[in-house]
Parts: structure tokens; sequence; C-alpha cells
């Protein structure tokens, strides 16, 4: 397949490498000439405890037209710059292109079905985690499954058989939303008390971050109940309960955007469930207050 990957951060790297080390063309598109320079001549490198390094050779541009029309588009740039970032790129996206979102936040499936026809939009999520410290560099901290969905049910087989081959544990399911809004409220409840108390992956279970987590996600919860889709709290719980251990050694997104100066994706997580609320007479005052202390932080860093 010709498949670009959109967003050459730690994520966009993961995948694209692995699925060019499974023989496919490969194109990694980033906004910067030095680092897309970079991936191509120097390829990707990917590091992961206990194994050898998987490294790969890869095309990599700033210009979409370069890839020419890819039949797969993966979209892994940070979800608010989603709708910018699929209209710059779209030479590469032809009329039978199907394209994937596998990113965190809770409005790239509407973004990607303003772009693209439903039958060749789907949108679901990942547990994959992974850091970069340099361009090309991946440090795969944990692993973790992706369920995606949404588009035509052939389409969707030939994604998941594709993204299988490169390794990854991955399912294809109809209907995106609830597996979207159930990372979405994980994410949501986790990353933004992570990023305010500096605290690691491991304290995540303790009574202190537990009394601020779960508030949050019992009003993602009901948000979500209001627009017909139920998420089980219980279920994401023990979900962040095992991240102390699977995903010990990762470092949120979210706080490493503070670290480097750039915008969060927090008004695509919990500022979303904020805006739903308000439509639906909910009060959620949790996240309300972590939003707005992330938008602190942000202006301060």
């Amino acid at each position: 397949m010709n498949i670009a990957v959109i967003g050459a951060g730690a994520l966009g790297c993961l995948f694209g490498g692995r699925l060019a080390s499974a023989g496919h063309d490969v194109w990694l598109l980033h906004r910067r000439e030095q680092t897309a320079s970079t991936l191509s001549t120097a390829g990707i490198t990917i590091h992961q405890s206990g194994a050898a390094p998987l490294a790969a050779e890869i095309s990599a541009t700033t210009t979409a037209s370069d890839v020419g029309t890819a039949d797969l588009v993966l979209v892994l740039v940070r979800a608010h710059q989603t709708r910018t970032a699929l209209a710059e790129h779209a030479a590469c996206i032809g009329s039978e292109t199907s394209v994937l979102s596998l990113q965190n936040g809770l409005r790239n499936y509407d973004y990607l079905l303003d772009q693209v026809r439903h039958e060749r939009a789907f949108c679901g999520v990942t547990y994959e985690a992974a850091i970069t410290e340099e361009p090309g560099t991946v440090i795969h901290t944990s692993t973790g499954s992706t369920t995606f969905g949404g588009g035509r049910a052939g389409a969707r087989t030939t994604i998941r058989e594709t993204l299988a081959e490169a390794g990854f544990d991955v399912d294809a399911v109809a209907d995106p939303r609830p597996v979207i809004w159930e990372k979405g409220a994980l994410v949501g409840a986790t990353a933004p008390v992570l990023t305010l108390t500096g605290c690691p992956v491991t304290q995540l279970p303790t009574d202190r971050l537990a009394g601020v987590v779960t508030p949050l996600l019992t009003e993602a919860a009901r948000v979500a109940t209001s627009r017909g889709i139920d998420i089980d709290v219980e279920t994401i719980q023990q979900t962040i309960a095992s991240m102390a251990d699977s995903h010990a050694e990762h470092r949120v997104s979210m706080a490493q955007d503070i670290e480097h100066g750039r915008r969060t994706e927090i008004d695509e997580l919990n500022g979303v469930i904020i805006d739903l609320a308000e439509t639906a007479g909910i009060a959620v005052p949790a996240n309300r207050h972590v939003t707005a202390l992330v938008h602190g932080v942000e202006q301060c860093s």
C-alpha cells in the first residue's frame, strides 16, 4: 500500500516505521523541512525494552503532492491541528483514499467527516505509547491495543489486516464512537492531573489522585450518555490502575507539550466535555477546573 502518515511525532514514527518494515511504501508528512530531511536520510529506529531495535528506511516530506494519491492516510497530529493538517495535505487524499485517525480527542471523527465521505472516514484509538527525543528515534514505552471503526466494511478489514501484519494488536468495529469516548474520558481524566501535579503514571491509583480522576470520569460518562453513548466508568478505572504497570515509563503528551511550550489538547478533551455539557444542561465542575488550570499553565509556560 501507499501510506501517508500525517504527523511525524512519536506515534507517527512508530506506526510509520512498523508499516514500512512490513513492506509498505510509507511517507511521513511533517511541517518542518529540516525534520523531514533528517527522517528521509536517517530513517526510523524503534527501541523497545527486551527487543532488538527496529530500523526502517522511510520517505518524509512537507509537501503532500510528493506522495501522490495514497491508499491510506493515517492522521496522528495533535487533535487541535487536525482540520488544518487535513487541508494542508489534501493533495495525497484521493477519491478512493481511506483516512484513519488514531488521535486523542473527542472531535476527530467529525473533522474527518467534514473532509472526506463517510465510507472513507475511519476513526479510533490506540493505547500504544511512545516518546521521541530526536527525529526518527522512537522509544516504544508500552504496547497496547488499537481499535477503530467507521467507513466501509471491506476497507475496515483491509486496514485491520495491514496494521496487524505490521505487528499491532488491532480490532475493527462498525461504530467507533464508544471507544473514542472511552479513551477520551480516560485521557481527559488522567493527562491533566499528571500534567498539573507532575506525578508519574505510577501514582494514578493512589487515593489523592483518584479523588480528582474519578469526578472527571463520572462527568464525562454523564455527557457521553446524553449523546447516546454508554461508557463504563469502572472499566476505565481498571484500565487506569493497570497503566501504573503497563505505562510506568511513559510521560503523557500533555506534560510534554507544556514542557516544550506547545499548545495542549485540553480543549479537544475536557473542553469538548464542557461544551457538550452546556448544551445538555449537565454540571461538570471538575472538568471546568482542570481545563482552566491547564490553560493557566499554558499561558505561563
